[in-house]
């Protein structure tokens, strides 16, 4: 059964220009690092320009020592979203289940990672970095920067939690407004099943429709913990194709809708049942072979009779 699923996964041109542009990325950020890494450090070039003596340029650009940093945290905060996206790119076109609807969120992770490297920078700037008065502004531990900056980047969801763990924290308000207050929220419901159609399975029963509430797009049917081939009809029916050994032999399946993140998750488990095969009924003997079976059984009676007597 072709499912909308397969029909929106990428093709191969697509998935060839996202692997090699990913590649292309993180071989841009790796030289971009390494052009704006002091020579000297923990000594940081001046601000100047091209030409000047201990100036270091990036393709005609001087940075001072606080513009770099800031730029190489970026940097940084974006190579550890490529490390994030490569992997979850890998193993999405290994399992052939690559959606092209997902590119946008693989081109957007590594801005993402940026911003959030940028902001945790600023903050422990402001509140935790502790510069004696004596010293450049600039002399900071470069590498824990690198470190932490890449750390947040490839952890980008984490952090992104945690930041709004951190929010709702300190501005939080009696009342849902504003983004919860959404009829269309950005997350996916836990999906609810309350029906299924045939209600009982057989041998023949390899198409199933399911109604509820709550499906999404991308919602996928696990049975007893493996997907099934899943087709989306609306946000309250959808189908799904049994193999023929799921209805083999007699028992229940758990049959369970697990929309995709954000948000999602299984569903409760709708049990089905799974009626036993029917046993084929014995075929009655032909006419001739009671006729032939009549005769034998007279002899036989006879013979029985006659020994009988013999022992009286």
């Amino acid at each position: 059964m072709e499912t909308r699923s397969k029909r929106r996964r990428a093709n191969a041109l697509q998935i060839t220009l996202m692997g090699a542009g990913l590649m292309f990325l993180a071989l841009v950020l790796a030289v971009v690092l390494v052009c704006l890494w002091p020579p000297f450090y923990p000594k940081f070039p001046p601000a100047g320009a091209v030409g000047d003596p201990g100036v270091q340029c990036l393709i005609g650009w001087c940075p001072g020592p606080d513009a770099r940093l800031l730029v190489m945290v970026m940097v940084a905060g974006a190579l550890g979203s490529f490390v994030h996206v490569a992997k979850s790119f890998g193993d999405f076109v290994g399992n052939d289940r690559f959606m092209a609807s997902w590119i946008w969120w693989y081109l957007l992770k590594p801005c993402i990672g940026m911003a959030l490297a940028l902001m945790l920078y600023l903050i422990v700037r402001a509140v935790l970095l502790t510069v004696n008065a004596g010293s450049d502004s600039a002399s900071v531990n470069l590498y824990g920067l690198m470190a932490m900056s890449g750390l947040v980047g490839m952890a980008s969801k984490q952090a992104t939690d945690k930041f709004a763990e951190v929010l709702d924290s300190l501005f939080r308000t009696r009342q849902s407004a504003g983004d919860a207050r959404r009829k269309d929220p950005l997350e996916n419901p836990v999906a609810v099943i309350t029906a299924a159609q045939p209600p009982v399975l057989d041998a023949q029963s390899l198409y199933v429709t399911l109604r509820g509430k709550g499906f999404s797009r991308g919602a996928r049917v696990q049975v007893n913990g493996v997907e099934r081939e899943t087709s989306l009809a609306d946000s309250m029916r959808l189908a799904f194709q049994l193999l023929p050994e799921d209805v083999a032999a007699a028992g229940n399946l758990a049959v369970v809708v697990v929309n995709p993140p954000p948000g999602g998750g299984p569903s409760a488990p709708l049990m089905l049942e799974v009626t036993a095969p029917a046993k084929p009924e014995p075929e009655p003997a032909p006419e001739s072979a009671l006729a032939l079976a009549g005769p034998v059984a007279m002899v036989v009676a006879s013979a029985e009779e006659d020994s009988a007597v013999a022992l009286h």
